[in-house]
């Protein structure tokens, strides 16, 4: 009878941490067929790969996604990890209706400063690397 209390703490505690890990699991799944059910056509996306790009064309399992102005591909529609805006946040649940007001906003332009920091004339060549050489 002593080893079976000592027993039932560890399976209770066992018992919650499934318990725990279903339900987070069920959370994460619940959000990802929320986010691929509102994926429109225009919408920044980043990929489970990590590559950000715009949603160009939707299909009942893949979705196309350009990934440079003219460069499309077709990924399954479970790479989507997430809506982007343009600012670079994340849209979650409403927020993805307001995808295409998205539009009207600018980015804002380009500053030349990383290249008035750069000092061209210390810049060397790279040298070739072969077996033979000591430096290696």
């Amino acid at each position: 009878m002593g080893d079976l209390a000592l027993f039932l703490p560890f399976l209770a505690l066992f018992g919650v941490i499934i318990y725990m890990q279903t339900r987070q699991r069920k959370k994460i799944q619940t959000r990802q067929a929320e986010l691929q059910a509102a994926l429109s056509v225009g919408a920044p996306v980043m990929l489970t790969c990590g590559l950000h790009g715009d949603v160009a064309g939707l299909d009942d399992t893949t979705v196309d996604v350009e990934i440079a102005p003219g460069v499309v591909s077709r990924f399954a529609r479970a790479a989507v990890l997430e809506v982007r805006t343009n600012e670079g946040g994340v849209l979650v649940g409403d927020d993805l209706d307001a995808v295409d007001d998205m539009d009207a906003v600018q980015d804002p332009a380009p500053t030349d400063q990383a290249d008035s920091n750069r000092n061209d004339t210390t810049a060397k060549p790279a040298k070739p690397l072969t077996r033979d050489d000591p430096t290696v």
